[in-house]
């Protein structure tokens, strides 16, 4: 049970006390899969495509990304995840280097095309809008709305964005980006400089060894582990069949007792 379940399920009573139990909801979300983190709450199930609240069934709810209900109109709309961050609201995904290639953006506004997004999303209503939103990090949109209007609730919110300061890669000082990495299966910490200029990655973005070949197997590669004060590299084959249990220690109770350039890189 998350405290965004148990807003959203006051906010649909709300609606129903003021505009009656025919009125129709759509939750918007600006990704499919905040959907799934409502239906894992408990507070909300998924019934033939429609989100159904545990508290008020009656209620007649659907979920949309915000991509798919442009052109739509409902008698109140209910915007979640209008958080600051990677996957929030605008979205902070870095693009891939290709696509910049081959697609025009409009640099002129921050975030522009997210802003677009925005404002599909506050005009699917007919009636009222309600933004969820996390009071440690909310969305810089959000912080905006409340600068230029008298929203509801507005003094809860900073006065400023609340971001995350990226981390720098240690080999040529450029920002790392976070990303799931189909080919090795993991998430990582990745350089966004040219890759043929730095490689650096690792999975750990507070102690940033980069990955290493396991030098005891010809399939595994080295990642950062810690246990208690300790970090270390170790194979990511120990799971195999034919496990590999090579490990060595990067840190010993803070100290560095391994150079790990003496590794061999990918």
């Amino acid at each position: 049970m998350t405290p965004l379940a148990l807003e959203m399920t006051k906010a649909i009573k709300n609606i129903m006390d003021e505009y009656g139990e025919d009125s129709s909801i759509l939750i918007l979300g600006r990704y499919g899969f905040d959907k799934y983190k409502l239906t894992k709450t408990g507070l909300f199930s998924e019934e033939s495509g429609n989100l159904v609240c545990k508290e008020y069934p009656q209620a007649k709810i659907e979920y949309l990304t915000v991509h798919r209900s442009k052109g739509l109109g409902y008698d109140n709309v209910i915007i979640i995840n209008m958080s600051e961050g990677k996957y929030g609201f605008p979205c902070q995904v870095e693009k891939d280097p290709i696509m910049r290639l081959v697609t025009k953006e409009d640099d002129s506004i921050e975030f522009a095309e997210e802003r677009r997004l925005m404002y599909v999303a506050l005009t699917r209503t007919k009636n009222k809008v309600f933004i969820m939103a996390p009071a440690s990090s909310p969305s810089r949109f959000l912080i905006e709305l409340a600068k230029q209007n008298d929203l509801p609730n507005r003094d809860k919110l900073p006065k400023e964005i609340v971001s995350v300061k990226k981390k720098k890669c240690p080999e040529c000082g450029y920002p790392l980006k976070y990303e799931d990495n189909k080919a090795y299966g993991i998430s990582l910490y990745m350089c966004t400089n040219e890759p043929e200029l730095c490689g650096f990655m690792t999975n750990d973005q507070n102690h940033l060894f980069d990955l290493k070949k396991c030098p005891n197997c010809e399939d595994g590669y080295l990642v950062v582990k810690k246990k208690d004060n300790d970090v270390f590299y170790g194979c990511t084959a120990y799971r195999k069949k034919e496990s590999c249990g090579f490990m060595t220690t990067i840190l010993k109770n803070g100290r560095i007792v391994l150079d790990s350039k003496r590794l061999k890189p990918f």
